[in-house]
């Protein structure tokens, strides 16, 4: 898997060789939910042999900091995905490890190779993404730069260590059917925030997740 820049930076570029042709254009990074399942969805059309394993996913959403990288793996636990045996655990673990990694400070991402080669049907991934383009558009509409210091310093610290603790406590929750939901709609929504770089939202993301808490702290 090729090295992710996870600081909202590219990656580190050498010196061309003499006669070489020009550098291959850096695409820009998804900045909306219709953008990302766009990229999935390239994955899905673009593989050969059938399936579509979470480096190729990872490596080619071209997503290259903190919120859409973690926007992948939550979205995916999202989608009719995440009712597949032990696809929601291995997104957890994904989160987790971004997350971590994000908090201290590294400049690349890291998945180990193990969980890399983990691969679902092509076909599957492509129908469940598009099942979700109707919400996603509708979501976008409501998506835009405001309030972006709710976003940035020790705020995306509060949003990584709520992501963090949202994650951790997913499995426990998922032991109830369909309650797996919840969880991966509040790493979506802070996802999204720091993707669009949206304080208002960052702010229902919070409400959102403190309210859920809640709710499930009262039912056990």
């Amino acid at each position: 898997m090729p090295e992710i820049a996870a600081n909202g930076g590219d990656a580190g570029t050498q010196d061309m060789p003499a006669g070489a042709g020009p550098a291959e254009p850096i695409r820009p990074e998804p900045s909306t939910l219709e953008e990302i399942l766009d990229e999935l969805s390239a994955i899905a059309q673009h593989d050969g042999d059938g399936e579509v394993s979470v480096g190729e996913v990872m490596a080619g959403a071209g997503a290259r900091s903190f919120g859409p990288m973690l926007l992948v793996p939550s979205l995916i636990g999202l989608s009719p995905i995440g009712a597949i045996p032990f696809v929601p655990m291995v997104m957890v673990v994904i989160e987790i490890l971004i997350i971590v990694q994000m908090l201290l400070g590294w400049e690349h991402f890291w998945l180990p190779a193990r969980l890399k080669r983990r691969a679902i049907s092509a076909r599957r991934f492509a129908r469940a993404l598009d099942t979700m383009r109707p919400g996603a558009r509708f979501v976008d509409g409501f998506i835009s730069p405001r309030l972006t210091f709710l976003t940035e310093g020790p705020f995306f610290t509060m949003i990584a260590i709520t992501c963090l603790l949202v994650a951790i406590v997913t499995p426990v929750i998922e032991v109830v059917p369909v309650a797996g939901i919840v969880p991966n709609a509040a790493v979506v929504a802070f996802s999204l925030a720091l993707t669009a770089r949206d304080g208002v939202w960052a702010l229902l993301a919070f409400a959102f997740t403190g309210g859920c808490g809640w709710l499930i702290a009262m039912a056990f």
